[in-house]
């Protein structure tokens, strides 16, 4: 007669055939019930039980209370131990503890290796259902092809970006590759280390022998087998994982392993897969918004919850909102709409600032640490060693991207140097906690929401200030010698690509330095940063962000960063400003002036010369031009004497001086070219020269140039807005209507960054009143006279013509007062809906 089954584990002995429970030998009191449930767990220990199957062999044909269930388990933990089962949300309950089978199969005799050869081949143990899966096709079919080609795949991404799902959905679909079954076996619960390949051999099925590891069942079960094994939520047993995926390649060749981790093993033969977040919908192009998978999911939840929603035209911007602002993380998208019945859509929304309060009470059928965005990142976070931990929370700072150099000099202390930091950074980017973007030299950034995680644990570790500190001055100690090497060096081709990234960064510390603090500090920031706002055609905003600190900036402050500071203002207010500011010109000169650098002040002199002739201040134009001209030396970088020379272009054609302008506009292009930027010389020509000529009334000379310079230009390339605007003028003059709109609506994005946008409205006005568009024109020009009245900019001469011959016809076929009507209503208009007026395009107003 064969020996029975006997299941011996910890200090107890499981003999189902006589419904025993033994202690160290002596019997232990249990209930029937209890007693059955103790039997299908320890029986197929290792592997979920559903519940309805529990209840199938506890209660067959009886129907009862789930609750019935929870108090059998209950009494069983009370009994074992509280760690003895662990509870799968919303799956079932898995005996926890290491099995010896004894009997029936187990012999003394058996060979150490495995079971006999007739094992059976792992049964695909994935759910019989799975949920609907978004946007993830293209990560499935990329997956299963990179198994075809490699023994270990691991599925590498953050806390709740849907990885189990998309390996189960590989799973599902694996077809005849792996014709001896699929086999899932979830670490998430499994807290030892130990008990790793215990867990696979269970979920293969296998029994294991009395003196036998778990780890040699499990690899004589998969000899020679086609399967496929997937192991997830590996992030936390990642040695043992790793251990046991080498021992399975080694002896079972035929197998694939597929694995989902934070963070990738670092196995012998392991290809990572980075899975990244869903595919977020293009303001760019909101038709393609329904079909992206952040929508798509959010969609599908929100109908799940809230049957009477729709996702249409109504709907579709915010949900597009919502979605991008969740970095299209699936477990943030599915929790956000989980609430929409309590907030609805705009509620929702407008909330997500509080995500972690806000994203709670998640669905029971996933694990507990997704039923919460904060459950989510906090099993993350403490993964970390403590010093990754302090990384990762100053990272928080970063509003974007940033640079290795950056992260460096804002995340290091006294214990942890600059090159601990490039380890702790790479760590972090294989947890899956910081991204890494672009090649050869990649940008860093982390997700939204993990940088909210990461400023919560900055402000409990009272770090927030002395943090944000010093991501303020590693923007100072980095743009102060790159705005001192473009003052002596030729012009870096690659400058606006390395400077305009750090636009978002430059706003979070002036929005730090702004609430108070160092105002030495806050002085320097905004001296230094001007470049950035300027090459992340953000002109205006970085000008107004300076004039709100000039009553921070104090007498006994360094010099030179007042003098940097008032250099900023300068620099943006001629090109984002009416008026610019006279004030910060004439302190910048006076101060340089005072330190006695020549340099410097021979910039600053060139600004204050164009600043002063904008204004009609041609005397103080001419004196600005004249000591900047005895300074000037001849190895100083030719963009910079090129730009002496369009002052003086410009202050002689403000007054109209076209033939003295001409030669100098000619001698700016040559000097561009001596410095090698043929774009900028061409620009010159097709601009500044072009504009002599039809001042000088030769407008086939001026259309010439100004097609020859855009011939010149790349497709789609900014920086072309004076050369469109010359052939606005030219097109109006000679009546081609729709061609003088078409130019100028590609000159008006430039135009506006470089605050010359009035004098193309006039030439706009002008193009609509000889269309036989009266009114509109005269609101245009009653527009342009109420801005020239507020800001005390004087009027471009050339322009000046123009206007002449408008106000003749708006004289001429309107009635004074239909006349005096529409340029009232223009005084009062919005910028934009005048030009979307000017150019009969709505668009503009967006």
């Amino acid at each position: 007669m064969a020996d029975p089954i006997r299941y011996r584990f910890d200090s107890f002995r499981l003999v189902p055939c006589e419904r025993a429970l033994l202690q160290e030998g002596h019997p232990v009191r249990i209930g029937g019930r209890a007693f059955d449930v103790l039997h299908v767990l320890v029986e197929q220990h290792g592997r979920t039980v559903h519940k309805h199957e529990l209840f199938d062999r506890v209660w067959p044909r009886l129907v009862v209370e789930e609750n019935n269930l929870q108090v059998q388990v209950a009494a069983l933990r009370k009994l074992l131990g509280a760690h003895a089962i662990a509870t799968i949300p919303g799956r079932g309950y898995r005996f926890a503890r290491p099995v010896v089978v004894e009997g029936a199969n187990a012999s003394d005799g058996a060979p150490a290796d495995g079971p006999p050869a007739d094992a059976p081949p792992p049964q695909s143990s994935l759910p019989a259902r799975l949920p609907a899966l978004y946007g993830r096709d293209a990560d499935v079919a990329a997956i299963r092809t990179l198994l075809d080609e490699h023994a270990v795949v691991t599925i590498a991404g953050a806390g709740g970006i849907g990885k189990t799902r998309v390996a189960q959905a590989v799973g599902v679909a694996a077809g005849p590759p792996f014709a001896d079954g699929v086999a899932w076996i979830e670490f998430a619960a499994l807290s030892d280390a130990a008990l790793v390949a215990d867990a696979v051999a269970r979920a293969l099925g296998v029994a294991v022998l009395e003196r036998q590891a778990p780890l040699d069942a499990a690899l004589a079960a998969l000899r020679g087998r086609r399967a496929l094994l997937i192991l997830d939520s590996c992030e936390h047993l990642l040695d043992a994982v790793a251990a046991l995926v080498d021992r399975v390649c080694a002896a079972a060749p035929a197998v694939r392993v597929l694995v989902t981790s934070q963070e990738p093993l670092r196995a012998t033969h392991e290809h990572v897969y980075r899975l990244g977040p869903l595919a977020l919908p293009d303001p760019a192009s909101p038709g393609e918004a329904m079909r992206t998978g952040a929508v798509a999911l959010f969609a599908a939840r929100a109908q799940a919850v809230e049957p009477r929603f729709r996702l249409d035209a109504g709907t579709l911007d915010a949900v597009a909102e919502i979605c991008r602002r969740l970095d299209g993380i699936p477990l943030a998208i599915e929790l956000a709409a989980a609430r929409l019945p309590l907030l609805g859509l705009d509620g929702l929304r407008t909330r997500l600032d509080e995500r972690f309060k806000l994203l709670t009470a998640g669905s029971r059928v996933v694990l507990r640490r997704h039923q919460t965005l904060r459950a989510a990142l906090e099993w993350s976070h403490a993964l970390l060693t403590p010093d990754e931990q302090a990384v990762l929370r100053r990272l928080g700072v970063f509003a974007g991207t940033f640079t290795l150099e950056f992260a460096q000099a804002v995340a290091r202390d006294a214990s942890i140097d600059a090159w601990a930091v490039l380890d702790h950074l790479g760590a972090l980017v294989d947890k899956s906690l910081v991204l890494a973007e672009g090649d050869p030299l990649p940008r860093y950034r982390l997700l939204e929401t993990t940088r909210a995680f990461a400023l919560e644990r900055l402000a409990e570790a009272g770090e927030t200030d002395a943090t944000l500190r010093a991501h303020a001055q590693a923007l100072v100690d980095w743009l102060d010698p790159l705005l001192e090497r473009r003052r002596h060096e030729r012009l870096d081709a690659a400058e606006p690509a390395l400077v305009a990234p750090e636009l978002d960064n430059v706003r979070a510390a002036c929005d730090w330095a702004a609430r108070g603090g160092d105002d030495e500090l806050a002085v320097a920031l905004a001296g230094a940063t001007w470049i950035v706002w300027a090459y992340g055609d953000a002109g205006r905003e970085g000008w107004q962000r300076c004039l709100a600190l000039r009553d921070r900036v104090r007498d006994d402050m360094p010099p030179r960063v007042v003098a940097q500071f008032w250099n900023a203002v300068t620099s943006l207010g001629t090109v984002a400003a009416k008026p610019p500011t006279w004030e910060a010109a004439l302190q910048e000169v006076r101060l340089l002036r005072e330190l006695g650098d020549d340099h410097r002040l021979y910039i600053a002199l060139q600004r204050l010369a164009a600043i002063a002739a904008r204004r009609g201040e041609g005397r103080v134009a001419r004196q600005a031009i004249d000591e900047a001209l005895r300074l000037e030396r001849p190895d100083w970088p030719a963009r910079q004497r090129g730009n002496l020379q369009w002052s003086l272009y410009r202050w002689l054609a403000m007054q109209g001086r076209y033939e003295e302008a001409l030669p100098h506009a000619l001698r700016q292009a040559e000097l561009y070219a001596e410095e090698g930027s043929e774009e900028n010389r061409q620009q010159a020509l097709g601009a500044n020269v072009a504009e002599c000529e039809i001042g000088l009334g030769r407008l086939d000379a001026a259309e010439e140039r100004a097609r020859r310079a855009l011939a010149a230009a790349s497709p789609g390339e900014s920086g072309w807005g004076h050369v469109h605007d010359v052939l606005t003028v030219v097109a109006t003059l000679r009546e081609r209507h729709d061609e003088a709109l078409g130019h100028g609506r590609r000159a008006l994005d430039d135009l506006r960054r470089q605050g010359d946008e009035l004098r193309l409205l006039e030439t706009l006005a002008l193009n609509a009143a000889l269309g036989g568009r009266l009114p509109e024109a005269a609101v245009i020009a009653g527009f342009v006279d109420a801005e020239l009245a507020r800001s005390g900019e004087q009027r471009w001469p050339p322009t000046a013509q123009r206007r002449a011959r408008l106000d003749a016809l708006l004289a001429a076929q309107l009635a004074p007062e239909a006349l005096a009507r529409h340029r009232d209503a223009g005084a009062r208009s919005d910028e934009r809906d005048v030009f979307a007026l000017a150019l009969g395009d709505a668009s503009v107003r967006a």
